[in-house]
């Protein structure tokens, strides 16, 4: 064999082997919730959609669970991977041994819409706003947009909780609340009744937990392997939720349970920009999460330090071996 034969086969093999972390998982049936029928969600729904948890070895199921429930979930053993925003912070500042592992979507990505007479956010003074569930990415993103715009929440502006975003635009369309926060279909159909749109919170840039992927600290050290086969499937489903449009708004259309393309192509216009190209968790998104929590609730949250609720080992060491780039995931 020539020498350059010989670096070609030495290279190529480096190049396989450096793709190649993780082995067989160690768990292959998987239960991965999500927390709204949201486009955010997209790339979890394109990974199963496209067959790419199957690709690395996993037998995944799909539950919609709100994100209180599916934190305890994850805690209790009943579900392996959690998926929303910042209730896995809650219950590690609650004695949980949990952690982040990963995200696509570390910034705010919501819209505050008005009832038909709310044409200002300041109209809302005195008023009640509906979000989904205390203390999830949707609430906390309520009262920050409030904030920026001169209001304080609880004082100024009551929060009404109705569980789910659908719940949410009905509640502002049957007048039991002066406006809402909505996640793209709904903001779409809040257009269509003619709704107003009093605040695009994706446009504040407001740093925070929207879609990152957490389990136990337990679940980490027992099943490396099938953490490292998610974190493949969800790195290819982002690269194809953004490269081929056609296959995330299939999935879009099932799990928002969508029937026209106009709204489909809305959904996936409004969450498109902002699915992260590096699946590391953010300092900051997690630092910013303590600013935003109820001191009394949580009065060790200022002191906590970012670094104890997340573990990038498992995305660093993709990184390092090429994995990502080798999918066309590219900061």
């Amino acid at each position: 064999m020539s020498p350059l034969v010989l670096i070609s086969v030495l290279i190529s093999s480096l190049s396989f082997a450096q793709s190649e972390v993780g082995g067989k998982p160690e768990k292959t049936d998987i239960v991965v919730t999500y927390a709204q029928p949201s486009g955010a969600f997209t790339p979890i729904w394109v990974a199963y959609e496209a067959g790419l948890f199957q690709k690395y070895g996993l037998s995944a199921k799909l539950q919609l669970l709100t994100p209180q429930v599916s934190a305890q979930a994850v805690i209790s053993e009943q579900a392996d991977f959690y998926t929303d925003g910042p209730d896995l912070i809650n219950a590690r500042l609650h004695g949980g041994k949990v952690k982040y592992f990963a995200g696509t979507m570390q910034q705010f990505v919501f819209q505050l819409w008005g009832a038909k007479e709310i044409s200002s956010v300041q109209q809302l003074k005195g008023k009640t706003v509906a979000a989904s569930t205390p203390r999830a990415a949707l609430d906390t993103a309520t009262r920050e947009a409030l904030k920026k715009n001169g209001l304080t929440p609880d004082k100024d502006v009551q929060i009404l909780y109705v569980q789910t975003v659908p719940a949410i635009l009905s509640s502002v369309i049957g007048g039991k609340t002066s406006a809402g926060t909505l996640s793209a279909p709904n903001t779409l159909k809040a257009k269509e009744a003619g709704l107003n749109l009093l605040v695009d919170i994706g446009k504040l840039n407001i740093p925070g937990l929207q879609v990152t992927y957490g389990t136990t600290e337990k679940y980490l050290k027992s099943n490396p392997n099938t953490v490292y086969a998610f974190l493949k499937a969800i790195a290819e489903a982002v690269v194809l939720s953004r490269k081929q449009p056609e296959m995330a708004k299939k999935a879009i259309a099932k799990y928002a349970k969508i029937d026209d393309a106009p709204t489909v192509d809305g959904t996936y216009d409004a969450f498109a920009p902002y699915w992260d190209m590096s699946l590391a968790v953010r300092p900051d998104a997690i630092q910013a999460q303590f600013g935003y929590m109820d001191e009394k609730e949580f009065p060790q949250a200022k002191n906590s330090d970012p670094k104890e609720f997340f573990d990038n080992s498992f995305v660093e060491a993709l990184e390092k071996a090429g994995f990502f780039k080798t999918v066309g995931m590219v900061k």
